[in-house]
């Protein structure tokens, strides 16, 4: 299976932020099999990110596909209900304080917590997101040299 086409593995070499290796995104996208796995065990919905699937709720899963992290996987909670409410409050009201994205914005660090535990526990390397990619904020990191788990 081939994860990036030729144009856009060029064109991203070209613009200086070149792929990973074929080989580096498909063991980042069993990783995310795994993490999904481990996830479903504990009743979380979980999906791996692909372009053309629609975003539903639960634990979206996204493979790392560039940088120094290539390899590994964003691990993100998906609530789009609570997120676009959030976001309309503040929006409409044009207030960063809205509660209902303070609501928002809580469920996702618990979220956070919930699932850098779960993925602990089941033997995976997982660090808050914000410790390798500052934008990243309340989401997972697994890194890419887990072991297998079971």
């Amino acid at each position: 299976m081939t994860y990036i086409d030729p144009e856009s593995r060029a064109k991203a070499e070209a613009d200086g932020q070149p792929y990973a290796s074929e080989e580096t995104i498909a063991a980042g996208y069993d990783l995310a099999g795994r993490v999904c796995r481990e996830l479903h065990r504990a009743g979380l919905p979980a999906h791996v990110e692909r372009p053309e699937e629609p975003k539903q709720p639960g634990v979206w899963v996204e493979v790392d596909t560039q940088g120094e992290y290539a390899g590994g996987l964003y691990v993100r909670w998906n609530a789009p209900d609570l997120a676009e409410a959030g976001m309309r409050a503040v929006t409409e009201r044009q207030d960063p304080t809205a509660p209902e994205w303070k609501h928002y914005a809580e469920v996702v660090r618990l979220m956070q917590t919930a699932l850098i535990g779960i993925l602990r526990l089941a033997g995976f390397s997982v660090v808050p997101a914000e410790e390798v990619d500052d934008v990243a904020e309340g989401d997972v990191y697994v890194h890419a040299d887990t072991p297998s788990s079971s």
